[in-house]
């Protein structure tokens, strides 16, 4: 494979793989860019090990998915400053906009927490990054059923959870992902 192919991919990819990072990392930009680059310099050391015959897609979002499950293996998650909120109420642009985009998110957040890692990480591949479940399947390094299955009983579990929230919770992820 040639430095030409990776551009490409590159190009093609990196705004993709930046969305899912700065989601999993807790919506820290900084974060999210430095991941994507050590991600994507990763794939490029990698690259003769990419086949041709796989999906690129797969193949870099199972790099991501490894290089964050790692991160966060080394680090915590980083907290929420109370200060961040009180610069946003004074910067006064859309800030009550942005405030209830926010307090939206971290709803949504709040909910993907009672699930294990494995459910919530298959829900964000297939509705944040609208991935088909054979590429989740792929990247998870699981079975194409068992990902159908996980997914099902995720919904499932929020929706018992949450009962009259569930509805939210759609309506909240895609506005989330139409916000971001």
């Amino acid at each position: 494979m040639e430095a030409v192919d990776f551009e490409s991919y590159y190009d093609q990819y990196k705004h993709k793989i930046y969305s899912y990072l700065y989601y999993r990392s807790g919506r820290n930009k900084e974060l999210a860019e430095d991941l994507t680059s050590e991600v994507f310099l990763k794939a490029l050391e990698k690259f003769d090990s990419y086949k041709p015959d796989s999906s690129f897609q797969s193949w870099i979002y199972a790099v991501a998915h490894n290089h964050l499950v790692d991160y966060f293996r080394k680090n915590k998650p980083a907290q929420v400053d109370i200060e961040d909120v009180e610069n946003l109420l004074e910067s006064g642009s859309n800030a009550k906009s942005t405030l209830l985009k926010r307090v939206a998110a971290e709803q949504v957040e709040q909910m993907l927490m009672h699930l294990t890692d494995d459910e919530r990480d298959m829900l964000l591949l297939r509705y944040q990054q609208d991935l088909p479940m054979k590429d989740i399947a792929e990247i998870l390094d699981k079975e194409d059923t068992t990902v159908r299955v996980t997914i099902h009983r995720a919904l499932a579990k929020l929706k018992k959870r949450y009962a009259s929230l569930y509805a939210c919770l759609l309506i909240a992820l895609m506005s989330f992902l139409i916000l971001f």
